[in-house]
């Protein structure tokens, strides 16, 4: 009977990092779109400001965040928790969300990524000589 209980609890703790995962990943993609950035630049664990997050881009992706998890989560979520990092296991540890329904999310998030076209020039190349 050990056994059991303590694999039961191995998959409850895999779920809960595939879900936070899964969060960071939504949250990484959305603040790249949302600021114009790329995603490689973004470090769950830096705090959103250092991106330039102001408060109305905060409260819009909250809801935003909101809306893909169906669940209920306070305005102040990224003052509160400043970082992808922090805000992903606040959400994990005080939501009820099952890994399973984030499974058809992650793959809607890649169809919703927008290729840019190959001669696109981006900052000060737009002023090109």
């Amino acid at each position: 009977m050990q056994t059991q209980n303590s694999n039961f609890k191995l998959n409850e703790q895999n779920d809960e990092l595939n879900v936070n995962q899964a969060i960071q990943s939504w949250l990484v993609q959305q603040l790249a779109q949302l600021l114009s950035l790329d995603t490689k630049t973004i470090n769950v664990t830096e705090p959103l400001t250092r991106y330039g997050l102001d408060s109305i881009d905060a409260v819009t992706l909250v809801g935003d965040l909101e809306d893909w998890l169906d669940v209920e989560l306070p305005s102040t979520l990224f003052w509160d928790h400043p970082t992808i990092e922090k805000s992903s296991q606040y959400i994990t540890e005080n939501c009820d969300i099952p890994s399973t329904s984030l499974a058809n999310s992650e793959s809607e998030v890649e169809a919703q990524k927008v290729p840019e076209p190959a001669n696109s020039k981006k900052g000060w190349g737009l002023f090109g000589r």
